[in-house]
């Protein structure tokens, strides 16, 4: 697979929803697109800060190399002393993290208001903060 055709088939947006940063990520997360989402995911995990969320329920497909992306960045946000928060609540992402026992390391909340309340305890905040840009 080219790399526009990765870049087809799996996007990638950085945002805020509450004042916490949220990450988008839409379509298939395989062997072909993964390094588009980890060129975005971890730089983007290097730059943040509290409790940050990505958003999976955007993906139709998640194989073993996605997997393999999650784990490498729940330990980049952990020995950063960042809280990932994932977002998955339906079948394509839920049953690959069911298989391996990921969903019990991650804790994904099936919608984006719950993961976002779960960041926004690691940063401490009580009050939301206006959207804004993500880090990029």
């Amino acid at each position: 697979m080219s790399e526009d055709s990765a870049s087809a088939a799996v996007s990638v947006d950085a945002g805020a929803v509450g004042g916490v940063p949220v990450l988008r990520v839409g379509g298939e997360i395989d062997m072909g697109t993964c390094d588009v989402v980890r060129h975005a995911l971890l730089p983007w995990l290097d730059g943040a800060s509290g409790g940050v969320v990505v958003d999976l329920s955007g993906v139709t497909f998640l194989a073993s190399s996605g997997l393999e992306l999650l784990i490498e960045a729940a330990r980049r946000a952990d020995r950063g002393g960042v809280r990932l928060v994932l977002v998955a609540g339906h079948r394509a992402v839920l049953r690959p993290l069911q298989a391996t026992n990921l969903d019990a390391v991650l804790a994904p909340h099936p919608d984006l208001d719950g993961a976002v309340a779960a960041a926004r305890t690691a940063t401490g905040a009580t009050e939301p903060a206006p959207d804004v840009p993500g880090p990029a």
